[in-house]
């Protein structure tokens, strides 16, 4: 009679439950990838991905992320108007201006990789992701909508988005670039290549990114010419910089070997299996990123969870 080792059921039976809970997980990414309404046809992680990087760029134009001048650094934007010393708001580009930098990030890619097969990028066949984007940052920017928004980035609220955010960029490296080249719907389609399965991903989320936000400095009201933060030093430590090859390469690998990846870890996982998995591998990332940036100093934990030091006013 032929008898199954235990540690081979235990490792089978593993197997089985891993499957079971990725499939119940993706069994919800087809509600964030469709229409909202008839009425409003766009997707929450289109919505989601249009609020979010216009916070980000709302952000950079007020310069949040500028470092602080010295207490005795000369400025112009100093006055005194009735012996009060006034400090003016800090000035910043136009709506429009701040559009077009919007749209070459989100579209820069696309257009680059239809340039490349000669195929009509989706911008010129619809124009509705185009508008979805310019309206939600000139509603949240330019409106009293804008108070509801955060000021700033801060623990709390980059804890709390890094899973929305995980997905978003997750689907971005998998779903809609490499499964795109692996499965093609157009003769126009990039072969399926080791380079192709890389780099088509890396293009749509990098580099075009990197020009707007750091290279040009577009959202400043004058653009000036700098070095890529992913080129400065300490730059290859960027999230951006370097997870947009490494997940492409997990998530072919979990799949693998497939037409163009010869590599595979042989666990028999499904695209839509490894789509999770990647998921998750990202929201690790983002949360450890929140962390590093927000969140490693002890009176940062204490004031999320309101636990900081009261001051106690001496009269």
């Amino acid at each position: 009679m032929l008898t199954i080792p235990h540690s081979l059921g235990a490792t089978r039976f593993k197997a089985v439950r891993m499957t079971s809970a990725l499939s119940t997980v993706n069994a919800y990414l087809p509600k964030v990838l469709t229409p909202i309404h008839p009425a409003f046809p766009y997707p929450i992680i289109d919505l989601f991905g249009a609020m979010r990087l216009s916070s980000v760029v709302d952000w950079m134009a007020r310069g949040v992320f500028d470092s602080p001048l010295p207490p005795d650094t000369p400025t112009k934007d100093k006055s005194r108007k009735g012996g009060k010393l006034m400090i003016k708001k800090k000035e910043r580009a136009s709506a429009l201006q701040e559009c077009i930098g919007i749209l070459v990030v989100v579209f820069g890619g696309e257009t680059f990789l239809a340039l490349c097969t000669g195929s009509t990028p989706s911008w010129l066949i619809s124009p509705n992701i185009a508008l979805l984007f310019c309206l939600t940052h000139v509603i949240q920017t330019r409106t009293p909508f804008r108070r509801l928004l955060p000021a700033k980035p801060t623990l709390a609220t980059e804890l709390f988005l890094s899973l929305p955010d995980a997905i978003g960029r997750t689907l971005l490296l998998t779903k809609f670039s490499v499964s795109s080249v692996l499965h093609p719907t157009s003769p126009n389609t990039l072969p399926a290549t080791p380079t192709t399965l890389l780099l088509v991903p890396f293009i749509l989320a990098v580099p075009f990114a990197s020009l707007i936000f750091s290279t040009f400095n577009f959202f400043s009201p004058s653009p000036r010419l700098t070095t890529p933060a992913e080129l400065q030093p300490g730059g290859w430590m960027l999230v951006d910089a370097w997870a947009p090859l490494v997940i492409p390469a997990l998530f072919l690998s979990l799949i693998g070997p497939v037409q163009g990846w010869n590599f595979g870890m042989g666990l028999g996982v499904s695209e839509d299996e490894a789509v999770v998995i990647c998921m998750g591998v990202v929201w690790a990332i983002f949360t450890l990123r929140a962390v590093y940036n927000f969140g490693y100093k002890k009176e940062q934990w204490s004031s999320l969870i309101g636990l900081g030091e009261k001051k106690i006013k001496v009269q």
